[in-house]
């Protein structure tokens, strides 16, 4: 039965997985028509400072809606959003369109890890994990291709919005009935202090944590600012960017199942797992600022190999994650997923900053050297996981 109920949660996350990804890459260029390029990030800092007290909120949200019904208001408020994206032309209007859709984007996937724990093995983390990350990420694999035909042939950006629109009503239709006998477990409601003092006890937890945090840096400022840096600056035409996005993106596909694997069948350590991803995404990323060539083939591989460091550093902390944490710790859940809206305040903020002092090709130097204190966290993530969610979390009610 959770077998069956797992796979439509995965179809329905990876609709919309696609419902998201078709508009990331294009959204900066999108808003640079009614904002200049340089402060393009303000408005992600806006949506994201609004999804941290969202998700600060959570547990108390969900002991009163519970997550069933958080999920449809969160899903009707989106397709309002997309409402707005496609048939406004007022600056306003559409500023405020593009936050509550990133802001629900977030907090539905919060709710959808929600689903995918509570209906997932718990003695098969890792491949739960992995397959779910790879069927989301073949749906950003696919998007690039979507994103430029529609641009190039079907009306522009808008038309993206529209197709978004129609995916969404699609995902709020299919969550209608398969999660129709979701039973909420009692969410643990806990304190800031309370966490804040588990988290500085458990320093394995707040290693990932951050570690989490650094990633969602690099995608961050990744998704803001490359579309803007090959079209604004190198003058790729869209149909060159979605293929190289494309191949850019293929590693999200191809790894993420076999690295979850790796972990739960051949229990390679995640610790090692890190510092080989680390090591890539930086090299990698470091390279990208001097990159002068304007081939269509050296961008897709360097982008390509970046997303191979950063496969494997999703994965992996994204298994270690869930072995140590269950689904109704729900308080710890969204301190890990506020570490994406945190991302999009502070890297817009500091990219903003390096504009009066840097060309904007060094962008991608200074986001190496922020990649570079991963190392400093993982020797502080435990060598063996406990049994699969193992309740390591203390109750503060008891």
């Amino acid at each position: 039965m959770k077998s069956s109920k797992i796979k439509r949660m995965y179809t329905l996350a990876f609709i919309f997985a696609l419902h998201i990804s078709i508009s990331a890459y294009i959204s900066s260029v999108f808003l640079t028509q009614i904002i200049k390029e340089n402060f393009v990030g303000i408005l992600y800092t806006l949506a994201s400072l609004l999804t941290l007290i969202l998700l600060a909120k959570s547990s108390g949200i969900l002991k009163n809606f519970g997550n069933k019904r958080l999920t449809l208001i969160f899903l009707i408020i989106n397709m309002i959003s997309l409402v707005g994206l496609i048939t406004s032309s007022n600056p306003f209007i559409i500023g405020a369109s593009f936050i509550l859709f990133t802001t629900t984007n977030t907090l539905i996937y919060f709710c959808i890890d929600i689903f995918i724990e509570h209906f997932g093995n718990p003695e098969t983390i890792g491949k739960t994990r992995g397959l779910y990350l790879t069927i989301l990420n073949f749906a950003w694999m696919l998007s690039p291709f979507i994103s430029v035909l529609l641009i190039t042939r079907e009306g522009g950006y808008r038309a993206i919005f529209t197709l978004a629109f129609v995916m969404v009503f699609i995902m709020t239709v299919g969550l209608l009935f398969s999660v129709r006998t979701f039973e909420d477990k009692v969410y643990s409601k806990t304190p800031f202090l309370e966490t804040y003092k588990f988290l500085k006890t458990n320093r394995h937890i707040l290693a990932i944590m951050i570690i989490n945090f650094i990633l969602q840096f690099f995608y961050a400022w990744m998704i803001v600012y490359t579309p803007i840096y090959l079209f604004n600056h190198l003058n790729f035409t869209w149909t060159q960017i979605g293929i190289i996005f494309t191949i850019m993106l293929f590693p999200f596909v191809i790894l993420g199942l076999p690295v979850g694997t790796l972990i739960d069948k051949y229990h390679i350590s995640k610790r090692t797992l890190l510092y080989v991803g680390f090591f890539i995404i930086i090299g990698s990323t470091f390279t990208i600022s001097f990159i002068t060539t304007k081939s269509l083939a050296v961008w897709a591989i360097i982008l390509f190999i970046s997303r191979v460091g950063a496969t494997i550093i999703e994965t992996t902390s994204e298994t270690y994650f869930f072995y140590h944490v269950k689904e109704e710790e729900a308080h710890l859940l969204s301190v890990f997923r506020d570490m994406v809206p945190v991302a999009y305040i502070i890297a817009p903020l500091i990219a903003t900053g390096v504009f009066f002092f840097l060309p904007f090709k060094y962008l991608f130097v200074i986001l190496s050297v922020v990649l570079l204190s991963g190392f400093y966290y993982i020797p502080h993530l435990k060598h063996n996981h406990p049994y699969p969610n193992e309740n390591i979390i203390p109750n503060p009610n008891q």
